[in-house]
């Protein structure tokens, strides 16, 4: 009998053992990056992310980054792979990514997909975006005070809805300080060619640009602002280092509270398929580096717009909007909501939109 009751403990003890070590087990988390980390843009403020999210939560989750992953083959193969290591929870951070996301899940309905900037959603997929485009109006409000010539020169990447959104904000924002403010936009049809963006780049200062902004991955528009000495805004991360003399401020991403929340939720149990927007309110977007060469005055202003934003009583897209056919998008008053934003494929007038 004694035997039996030690038998019986001993079982209790191993059972709370085994459970203990399952509920230790360290979540599988995995990202993949277009681009290598260390061309600096995008796939640098992902990484950020990662390892600020990394820090935070230590040992309840186990990331991998993978780099240079093209959409296409190499990313179906890339995340195949993933969801047969499992992996519990996979990050595309390319819009490029997402017919492929889109394929494998339905083939891996146990594993939890989250795409960035996309649009295309299932029981297992995500989609999670920060709202760039507050920082956008911002900074475009800034350039648009800061511009003598009132013409602002926009390096672009591709006319897809997330760079869309951001020349619009950014004009918009730009004509809230200078309703005769235009903005140029020129598209290289990449996300990172140096060459290509620095060519556009002196394209539009030969146009009469004294600010110059863009949606692309290098530093060579900052480059070629400083050597022309006009007004360079960066993106994605602080890129005054390549501009010391011309950059006026950069919109900085902040992915770090949007993966810690998605994890979270992960680790909870609680993950559900959704559309997240992070934006001023998390600290998602935001300003850095602001030149000294800009006023108080105008600084006081951002920062009240600022806390409209957080506080979500400021709508960049409220009507009347029209677009740069003459279609009245928005009327009095009325304003754009995510569904609409998610796939916005027009722009507001004051856009020169060159193919």
């Amino acid at each position: 009998m004694v035997r039996k009751k030690y038998k019986h403990l001993l079982l209790l003890i191993l059972m709370g053992y085994v459970t203990q070590t399952i509920a230790q087990k360290p979540l599988k988390v995995a990202f993949l990056y277009q681009h290598p980390v260390n061309a600096g843009g995008w796939s640098l403020s992902h990484e950020q992310g990662r390892l600020d999210v990394g820090n935070e939560l230590g040992s309840k989750i186990t990331t991998i980054a993978l780099e240079g992953i093209q959409p296409g083959p190499d990313t179906l193969r890339t995340l195949t792979n993933l969801a047969r290591e499992n992996y519990e929870l996979i990050f595309a951070t390319s819009f490029g990514h997402m017919n492929s996301v889109m394929r494998v899940a339905r083939s891996f309905p146990q594993t939890s997909f989250q795409h960035a900037s996309g649009y295309k959603t299932a029981p297992n997929v995500g989609t999670y975006q920060i709202r760039a485009m507050q920082g956008r109006y911002l900074a475009g409000k800034i350039a648009g005070y800061m511009s003598t010539s009132q013409k602002i020169g926009y390096v672009a990447s591709f006319p897809i809805p997330e760079v869309i959104r951001g020349i619009n904000a950014f004009t918009l924002g730009a004509q809230a300080a200078n309703p005769d403010v235009t903005v140029q936009a020129i598209w290289i049809n990449s996300w990172m060619n140096a060459a290509k963006e620095r060519e556009a780049t002196e394209l539009l200062i030969n146009l009469g640009a004294d600010v110059i902004t863009h949606h692309t991955e290098t530093p060579a528009l900052m480059v070629a602002a400083e050597e022309a000495g006009v007004w360079a805004v960066g993106y994605q991360y602080d890129r005054s280092q390549f501009a010391p003399n011309s950059h006026l401020v950069t919109i900085e991403h902040n992915w770090g509270p949007i993966y810690k929340s998605i994890i979270q939720d992960k680790l909870a149990g609680r993950w559900k398929s959704e559309s997240l927007w992070f934006g001023v309110d998390h600290d998602a977007t935001r300003l850095v580096s602001i030149s000294s060469k800009v006023p108080t005055s105008i600084l006081s202003e951002i920062e009240e717009i600022r806390s409209q934003m957080a506080n979500k009583t400021f709508k960049i897209f409220k009507g009347p909007i029209i677009d740069i056919e003459g279609k009245k998008r928005l009327e009095l008053n009325q304003s754009l909501e995510d569904e609409a934003l998610i796939g916005m494929e027009w722009f507001v007038r004051g856009v020169i939109n060159a193919e």
